[in-house]
């Protein structure tokens, strides 16, 4: 969800146009307001939406990620602890 919830906020600033990104990416009006649009509901964005949305802000959906803070193997991914 934290994905969705910085890309609202980023959608918040620049005065993103709603309709116009519905109809870009086709996904519904609905689903984006729920998602995107503020309020009460805390809708997720899917991965599907999440990039479909990305490619129509002309972003990366990587600036939206938390940064991981442990990259022991270099894949960014959290390593285990063996026991």
């Amino acid at each position: 969800m934290v994905i969705t919830k910085k890309l609202a906020v980023y959608v918040k600033n620049k005065a993103i146009n709603l309709s116009a990104m519905s109809r870009a990416t086709g996904i519904s009006y609905n689903s984006l307001y729920a998602s995107l649009g503020g309020g009460t509901r805390e809708r997720p964005l899917s991965v599907d939406e999440a990039v479909l949305v990305c490619k129509f802000l002309g972003v990366k959906i990587e600036d939206f990620a938390d940064k991981p803070e442990n990259k022991k193997d270099g894949t960014g991914c959290a390593v285990p602890s063996s026991r």
